[in-house]
Formats: C-alpha cells, sequence, structure tokens
C-alpha cells in the first residue's frame, strides 16, 4: 500500500489528517509506503481519484479521507482495532468534528505563517492566496497576537481533552483508538513546523508525549523525542 502525505521543502510531513493515518497505522502495526506530496499535486494523486490527502493507495483502489482510511484499516486488518464496536465509532466522529472546527481553528491561527514557511515554493503562492481568502485577512494578521491567545487555546479549547485524560491515559479508554489519532494528528502538525509552544505542559501534553511513544519509528517524531 502506498500513502500519499502533505509535505513541505525539506520532506517533512506536517498534515494533521495524514498524521491521524499515521498514528492508526502505528496502532494496527502496519507498514506503507510513504509518497509525498505538495498541495499543488494533490489533484493528480491516483490519476486524479485522490483528491485530498491522506491517500491510501491499495489493490482495491484509492481510499480518501482518514476516518474512511481508518474504517479500511479494520475491515482488513481486524487486529488491533480502531473502532470497538458502533458507539466507539459514533465517539470519534464526534471527536472529530470538536478536532476539526474548535482545535484546528485554533491550531491554525496560532502557526498559519509557520505552516507557509515550511512549504516547497510553488505551494506558497496557493497557500497564501487560499487561506487569505478563506480568512478575511493576510496571514500575518491573522497569527498576530498568537502569544496573547495560546493559553487561552489550553485552557478552553482543550478542557474536554483535558478532563477527559484527568480519567485514563487514553481517550480511547484502557488503550488507543482512533479518537486519539484525531486528536494527536491534529497537535502534532505544530509540533512538526512551528518553534512557538503550542501545547503546554498538563495531562493533554503528557498523553501527547504517549503518542509519540507509539511512533518512535517515524523521522519527524525522533526529532520531537531528541529536544
Amino acid at each position: 500500500m502506498k500513502l500519499y502525505e502533505l509535505c513541505g521543502f525539506d520532506k517533512r510531513r506536517f498534515s494533521p489528517y495524514c498524521w491521524r493515518t499515521r498514528m492508526a497505522l502505528a496502532i494496527k502495526a502496519i507498514e506503507v509506503e510513504s509518497v509525498p506530496v505538495g498541495f499543488i499535486q494533490i489533484p493528480h494523486i491516483c490519476d486524479g481519484t485522490g483528491k485530498t490527502v491522506p491517500t491510501l493507495q491499495t489493490a482495491a483502489g484509492a481510499i480518501v479521507d482518514s476516518f474512511e482510511i481508518a474504517r479500511h484499516l479494520d475491515k482488513v486488518h481486524p487486529a488491533n482495532p480502531l473502532f470497538r464496536g458502533e458507539a466507539a465509532e459514533a465517539h470519534c466522529r464526534l471527536i472529530q468534528g470538536w478536532a476539526d472546527t474548535a482545535v484546528l481553528g485554533g491550531v491554525s491561527s496560532l502557526i498559519i505563517m509557520d505552516i507557509w514557511s515550511v512549504l516547497r515554493q510553488e505551494d506558497k503562492d496557493y497557500f497564501r492566496t487560499t487561506r487569505e481568502k478563506r480568512f478575511g485577512k493576510t496571514l500575518e494578521q491573522f497569527q498576530a497576537g498568537r502569544e496573547d491567545r495560546v493559553a487561552g487555546f489550553n485552557s478552553l479549547t482543550l478542557a474536554p481533552a483535558k478532563r477527559a485524560l484527568a480519567h485514563g491515559d487514553w481517550l480511547g479508554g484502557s488503550q488507543p483508538d482512533y479518537s486519539d489519532c484525531i486528536l494527536f494528528g491534529t497537535l502534532m502538525w505544530p509540533h512538526v513546523v512551528s518553534d512557538f509552544s503550542v501545547l503546554q505542559d498538563g495531562p493533554v501534553m503528557d498523553w501527547f508525549r504517549r503518542c509519540l511513544q507509539l511512533m518512535t519509528s517515524e523521522a519527524e517524531v525522533q526529532a520531537l523525542l531528541a529536544t
């Protein structure tokens, strides 16, 4: 299998959605071939079949969307399940909704210029144009004042995770499941592209370090553990 992943100019993988899949693969002990792509290459993945990343290319065809990839992995590799029952999948959908709105939006405003700085040169104009249209302001304006906002991100935006992790090591319960992958991928994003400390010490940081220990073969994880 091949996994198409969004990468910067130095091949570092930074997509929050791709890191969700990376952690899912680690939980299930599945190895795949990584194929790095830039933003403007995405529409051409698998002859145009994969329109977003991650895209998993299998013998049966391309699977697009990190959640659908996780469901596929459970179907074809039942060991170490990412979804332990119907209720668990519904729980993961809830976590995904929160992560894709509140958490991802909060992180974006803290690191948007850092993302731009690690992009391939051919991707920079695309990224700036599309994001500035979305935000209604320049990237610089969108990120301005992040030092004053990061404490609120940790105390308010991440409050649901802090409360859950006060009762166990994982969002999935006694062992990690796909809900852990979802939040981990979202928080791995700033750790890969930025030197700005988005995640402060506490239960979520402790949990994040446990997630890293599941993925010590990944170059980006090794770099974090070495600091």
